[in-house]
């Protein structure tokens, strides 16, 4: 009779089947009336309430309901209008499903939770009954087996609902295991979604090098408040990163998520695992300034909801508000930041491991969304499996016939820092080599280089990014000049700086000073610079091989994988067959022909592999000898060519 009941929760509580009747029992007697079973009582208290149609919720999660009681509970919602329903756990047939279907229909439901049931093969029909008309605002598929298959058909359907609101497609781990994964279904959905406020992907397999991809579309998400990736434990590893490989996939994924919080208007928490005591200072840093932009955001936010005004807010630039205070760990490394009265340019160089850790994470995550870049322009090429004979598949449109695009905010709030750590790396080579420390002046030595070229690679993926010559940052009008210049990436490469070299004039107070001397002939570079720039070339070999075609077969955060992959039989053969080759072999290849043209042949043998593997084997031993009979001659690449159309 009550009128106030908004909401009833019966989640575990089973519903008892219905008694079995022996065939001689009566109906009823004079003395007892008739007889109810449990099951029917419940859907008549729900569908004829004396009080009225003003229950807006119900909630039977694990309640043990076979197909027939969930249609009895779906008539009863319907019937009482009922506008948002809980049904997870109680292992929904496709029968079970279609009798949520028809609710759907209705356009009465509101909220809808299925987690816990296994809707895998079935999802479409989901999809199908979703229109533009629904006023579905919230979707529960947490634990549901989905795969990036299935949830193909459904996020076009949910993009077309005018108020939807909140999805949660935690625990479905198959999303981010599989390759192909989901991260392009949800970097293409997601800031289509006209009102979204809060997405859950919590525990599904999720590596940081995802995240950070995904993290660079979550400004485009104009209403986005709520991302939740909790869980996911090659992320969560990285909470207590000790090491200094770890660290700086750490900082790559704290940088990223800091940079998409700063330059969105509407996000106000990323539920992330909190860096440990033990992790450095730069990431814990950097974790701060996720929560101080995300509180910036909550200031930021109107009063009310659901009004053109409350998306105009998000949208306006904002003016009047305080800057957000930096961790001086920070600001030793980038120097000046927008919106902070001081400049910090001129401090005192930081610790060469915060430049170390937090320059190699800007780059790596930077990378990731380079490669991102890179397959999207990969998948709109013909990459149709190989004829008979043939090795490396034909890409019919040309790489530069392809549209790049432009460059997204969070990406170019990331070559902002680039810039900026690289500006202020400066002042540190000056002072390590002053005081004579080669080891430490080389590993900052690299670190420059390496951000000059990736500065480099994105001025030249997306051109709209260069500065202007008078507002380039400090120091790279020279080495944009240097690198320019060169003949070749290699010849850029032995243009390192030794402290040999460096000179007196290292004393002088101009700003000239504070860049290192230059060697300006191949006869003037010492020893140590070459062995420097082969050491650079080898590392990004071996980085490629792992990341582009032979992946850790160990736990590596880095590369997103666990150790316990099953590999495919054509792996592990061209696996031991690599590993057969002695480090002097894969340097002379690769000194004579060039990182690209080594990785081509190996990845072309990875794919005739494949194939033979495909067609059911034979042969594999005639291609492993060609590769191990592979010995090309710097002189004559026309040998490596002939070795690749083999």
């Amino acid at each position: 009779m009550s009128k106030s009941l908004k909401a009833i929760d019966l989640s575990m509580t089973p519903i008892p089947l219905p008694p079995q009747k022996s065939p001689n029992s009566p109906e009823s007697s004079p003395n007892t009336g008739p007889t109810w079973d449990i099951r029917t009582l419940l859907q008549k208290c729900i569908a004829e309430r004396h009080g009225g149609s003003h229950m807006e919720e119900l909630v039977m999660g694990e309640c043990n309901l076979d197909t027939d009681m969930i249609d009895r509970v779906v008539d009863a919602v319907m019937r009482c209008g009922i506008r948002r329903l809980g049904l997870a756990s109680n292992s929904m047939t496709r029968e079970g499903l279609e009798h949520v279907i028809r609710y759907l229909q209705q356009n009465k439901c509101e909220g809808l939770d299925l987690g816990g049931n296994d809707l895998r093969e079935n999802l479409y029909l989901l999809a199908d009954a979703l229109d533009e008309n629904n006023p579905l605002y919230a979707l529960s598929l947490a634990d549901c087996n989905i795969s990036p298959a299935s949830l193909s058909s459904l996020l076009p359907a949910l993009v077309r609902l005018p108020n939807f609101r909140f999805i949660d497609l935690s625990h479905n781990r198959e999303l981010f295991k599989t390759r192909p994964n989901a991260l392009g279904l949800l970097r293409k959905y997601l800031p289509q979604f006209p009102l979204i406020k809060r997405i859950h992907l919590m525990d599904v397999a999720m590596t940081s090098e995802h995240a950070i991809a995904l993290a660079e579309i979550l400004p485009e998400i104009r209403t986005l408040a709520h991302l939740n990736i909790l869980e996911n434990h090659l992320i969560s590893g990285l909470a207590s990163a000790k090491n200094e490989a770890e660290q700086e996939e750490a900082c790559a994924l704290y940088a990223s998520l800091m940079a998409a919080v700063r330059v969105s208007n509407s996000i106000v928490c990323i539920d992330i695992d909190i860096p440990s005591q033990d992790s450095g200072e730069v990431v814990k840093a950097l974790a701060k300034q996720v929560v101080a932009y995300s509180l910036r955001n909550m200031e930021r936010l109107p009063l009310t909801e659901n009004s053109d005004t409350a998306i105009a807010a998000l949208v306006d630039p904002h003016g009047g508000e305080k800057p957000v205070a930096v961790p001086d760990v920070l600001l030793h490394i980038v120097g000046h930041m927008d919106g902070i009265p001081e400049n910090h340019d001129n401090d005192e160089p930081a610790p060469d491991d915060d430049y170390i850790v937090g320059g190699t994470g800007v780059v790596k995550a930077l990378g990731i969304c380079l490669n991102r870049a890179a397959d999207q322009r990969k998948g709109s090429r013909d990459m149709s499996p190989a004829g008979s004979g043939a090795v490396t598949p034909r890409n019919v449109i040309k790489e530069a016939e392809v549209h790049k695009g432009k460059a997204k905010e969070m990406s170019k709030n990331l070559l902002s820092s680039a810039r900026k750590i690289r500006a202020r790396l400066q002042p540190a080579l000056v002072k390590e080599a002053r005081s004579g420390n080669e080891m430490s002046y080389k590993r900052l030595q690299y670190l420059d280089t390496t951000l000059e070229r990736m500065i480099q690679r994105f001025e030249d993926e997306y051109p709209e990014t260069r500065l202007k010559p008078s507002a380039t940052p400090f120091g790279e009008t020279t080495r944009h000049h240097r690198s320019s210049s060169a003949p070749s990436a290699e010849s850029s490469e032995a243009e390192a700086v030794d402290p040999a070299t460096v000179t007196t004039d290292l004393e002088e107070d101009s700003a000239t000073a504070l860049k290192p001397a230059l060697a300006q002939h191949p006869s003037e570079h010492s020893l140590a610079s070459r062995q420097n720039a082969e050491e650079g070339r080898m590392h990004r070999f071996g980085q490629r091989m792992r990341r582009d075609i032979l992946p850790p077969n160990t736990l590596d955060y880095a590369h997103g994988t666990t150790g316990t992959e099953d590999e495919p039989q054509h792996l592990q053969d061209l696996r031991s067959r690599v590993e057969a080759f002695t480090g002097e072999e894969i340097q002379a290849n690769v000194q004579a022909v060039g990182i690209d043209k080594v990785l081509e042949i190996i990845g072309a043998t990875k794919e005739e592999l494949r194939e033979l593997e495909r067609r059911g084997g034979g042969g594999e031993s005639k291609v492993i000898e060609r590769l191990l009979s592979w010995e090309p001659s710097g002189e004559n690449e026309a040998d490596t060519a002939t070795v690749a159309r083999q």
